[in-house]
C-alpha cells in the first residue's frame, strides 16, 4: 500500500511506515493528481483541494485531515466513489479559543473599552463557538449567539438571528464553516447588506474561513468608520492576501489561530486513529511516543482573568511576524513555532476567586 502525507502534519514520520510499502511526505500544495494515482490513504490539511482534479482514476481509498474544517474535500464526489473521508473536528478549538481571548483583550486594551457588560455576538457555535461562549463570560460580557442550524435542529429558542448579531453586538466573532450554496451558506456573509445592519463601532474578529468576510466591502466598512477594529486571523484567496486589507486591520496573523501544540497533537491523532480504524492497523488508539502534551508550562500568580490569557500568548508576536513578512504567508505557518493553549498551562498561586474561571478556560490549576 501507499500513503501520501502532508509534510506539515506533526508526529507522523515514522508511525505508519510498517503498515504502507511507500509513505510519500510533500508540502500540501505539491500533492497533485500525479502523486496521489497509486495511492491507497492521503493524510492533508487545508491546502490540498480533494476533489475530481485530484482523485478521479486514482486508487485513494482514505482521506484523513487533520483539520477542524473540511471544505477543501469534495465529500460529494468522494461519497460517489466510495472513498472513505475523515476530517478532525474540534481538535484545535482551543486554540482559537485563545486567539479569541488575545484578540479580545489587546483591541480593548489600545481602545480604551472596557469588556465587561459589553455584546459578544458569537456566529457560529460549534466546537469553537462554545468555547468562546466561556471566554466571553470569563470577560464579564453579554454574549448572544448564532447559529442557525442548530437553531433550526436543536429549537434553541436563545439563539438569535444575523440581524440581531449585527445590530446588538459591539464584538462579533465568526467561527462558521465555509458553504457556497443552500440555506446556511456562509460565503459573504459579511457583505454590504450585513454592515449596513451593524452597530456603528462594531468591532470584528474572524478565524474561521477568509472567503465569510467580502473584502473590499471590509475595506470600505473600515475607511467609512462604521467598523472600528478588525482581528483577521484567516484571508480571502490565501495566500495572496490583500495587503491594502492588511494595512487596515488591527490584528494580523497568517492562518495560525489553530496552531497550538495541542491543537497539532489533537489532529494528528485523530487522523491516525481513523486511518488504523480503517486499514485495521491495530494502532489505536495512538498518542507520541514521547507526548509533549504532558508536561504543561508555568503561569505564576495571576491577578486577573484577562492577565491571566496575556500571559499564554503574546498574539502582537504573530502580527508582527505576518507584516514584516507578507509575502511569505505560507513559510510562516509551515515554519510556525506551536504555542500552548490555555490547556497547556498550569497555573500557581491564583487567588481563590479566579481558579473556578480559569477551569472553565481550560487551564490546569496547581492546588498545593
Amino acid at each position: 500500500m501507499k500513503l501520501v502525507a502532508d509534510i506539515n502534519i506533526p508526529y507522523l514520520k515514522g508511525v505508519l511506515e510498517p503498515f504502507f510499502d511507500k509513505v510519500v511526505y510533500l508540502p500540501g500544495n505539491l500533492i497533485n493528481r500525479d502523486t496521489v494515482h497509486n495511492a491507497d490513504a492521503l493524510l492533508i490539511r487545508t491546502r490540498t483541494h480533494c476533489n475530481a482534479n485530484l482523485l478521479e482514476g486514482s486508487t485513494v481509498k482514505f482521506i484523513g485531515s487533520a483539520t477542524i474544517g473540511y471544505d477543501h474535500i469534495d465529500t460529494d464526489f468522494c461519497n460517489s466513489r466510495g472513498i472513505e473521508w475523515v476530517n478532525a473536528p474540534g481538535c484545535n478549538s482551543g486554540a482559537v479559543q485563545q486567539w479569541v481571548a488575545a484578540s479580545l483583550l489587546h483591541i480593548s486594551k489600545t481602545k480604551g473599552i472596557n469588556l465587561k457588560d459589553k455584546t459578544l455576538g458569537i456566529v457560529g457555535v460549534g466546537n469553537v463557538g462554545k468555547k468562546v461562549v466561556e471566554v466571553g463570560k470569563a470577560l464579564e460580557m453579554k454574549v448572544v449567539c448564532c447559529d442557525p442550524p442548530r437553531k433550526r435542529d436543536e429549537l434553541i429558542k436563545e439563539f438569535v438571528d444575523l440581524k440581531t448579531i449585527a445590530q446588538q453586538s459591539d464584538f462579533i466573532t465568526l467561527h462558521v464553516p465555509l458553504a457556497y450554496e443552500g440555506v446556511d451558506a456562509t460565503y459573504h456573509l459579511i457583505d454590504q447588506e450585513f454592515i449596513n445592519q451593524i452597530k456603528k463601532g462594531s468591532i470584528l474578529l474572524n478565524s474561521s474561513r477568509g472567503e465569510v468576510v467580502n473584502t473590499q466591502t471590509l475595506i470600505k466598512a473600515i475607511k467609512g468608520k462604521l467598523i472600528s477594529a478588525v482581528a483577521l486571523d484567516v484571508w480571502e484567496s490565501e495566500p495572496d492576501i490583500s495587503i491594502e486589507l492588511l494595512k487596515q486591520v488591527n490584528i494580523a496573523t497568517p492562518h495560525i489561530a489553530g496552531y497550538s501544540l495541542e491543537g497539532k497533537v489533537n489532529g494528528t491523532q485523530m487522523v491516525i486513529d481513523a486511518l488504523s480504524r480503517f486499514f485495521n492497523l491495530g494502532i489505536h488508539p495512538w498518542t507520541p511516543e514521547q507526548n509533549p502534551l504532558v508536561k504543561k508550562d508555568l503561569i505564576h500568580n495571576p491577578k486577573s482573568i484577562p492577565e491571566a490569557i496575556e500571559m499564554s500568548y503574546d498574539i502582537m508576536g504573530d502580527d508582527c511576524l505576518l507584516r514584516n513578512t507578507q509575502y511569505q504567508f505560507e513559510s510562516i505557518r509551515s515554519d510556525y513555532r506551536f504555542r500552548r493553549e490555555f490547556s497547556g498551562f498550569i497555573v500557581n498561586d491564583a487567588d481563590e476567586s479566579l481558579k473556578e474561571r480559569l477551569l472553565k478556560l481550560g487551564f490546569a490549576i496547581n492546588n498545593r
